[in-house]
């Protein structure tokens, strides 16, 4: 258990999260729980709109070129940082 309030606090949201907005996702192989993140345009035509996952599960690793199947198609992580302490990946 987390060690002061806000930590648990930002645990339990966390769940809530996971548990109402997660989707199944498959990555190398492993089902894990991840919420979906769109992101804007930056640059018109050399950004474009993108799409990017968070994933809550604490033993994931990210690398660039893991596989991973989302909505039943097949994308390749391009880059990742972490958000909030979780995994973030961009998929292309």
């Amino acid at each position: 258990m987390a060690a002061n309030p806000f930590d648990r606090l930002a645990v339990r949201m966390d769940s809530v999260t996971a548990s109402r907005l997660g989707r199944e996702v498959t990555i190398n192989g492993t089902e894990m729980i991840a919420v979906e993140s769109h992101f804007l345009p930056e640059m018109g035509a050399l950004g474009g709109d993108g799409l990017s996952l968070v994933v809550f599960d604490a033993d994931y690793r990210a690398r660039t070129g893991d596989v991973v199947t989302f909505n039943g198609d097949e994308y390749s992580v391009t880059r990742h940082a972490k958000f909030n302490g979780k995994s973030q990946i961009w998929l292309e």
